[in-house]
């Protein structure tokens, strides 16, 4: 009896490992690092583009570079479920959409952030 319950011990223990290990994207994308580029960073480096990507995020109180800095944050997490390498930003700023284009209905300010998900091909 003692043995059947370390052997089911043990099978549970592989199966949750092998359960947690890297085959959902939403847990990867919380621990690969995708750097957000600009396009003079590129420089001679070839890479094909697998998404285009956009987020925004209301200004509210913590001011535009805070929240610059969240909606670059979701663009860096949704190229790493693409398992992009990197995020070439396009654009990123208050005025990137016009009003009428901007789905916010309460017309609140808001910084979008364009980019382009890419693998590097070297």
């Amino acid at each position: 009896m003692r043995k059947i319950l370390v052997l089911v011990a043990l099978l549970a223990l592989a199966w949750g490992c092998g359960s947690s290990s890297s085959s959902d994207p939403n847990l990867d994308a919380w621990t690969k690092e995708v750097r957000v580029i600009t396009p003079d960073q590129v420089g001679d480096r070839q890479y094909e583009q697998i998404a285009g990507l956009e987020e925004q995020e209301r200004i509210g109180g913590s001011g535009e570079d805070n929240a610059i800095s969240s909606a670059k944050m979701r663009l860096r997490r949704a190229a790493a479920k693409l398992d992009a390498d990197a995020v070439l930003i396009i654009a990123c700023g208050r005025y990137v959409r016009s009003m009428e284009k901007n789905p916010n209905p309460y017309n609140e300010p808001t910084v979008v952030c364009q980019g382009a998900a890419i693998r590097w091909m070297d």
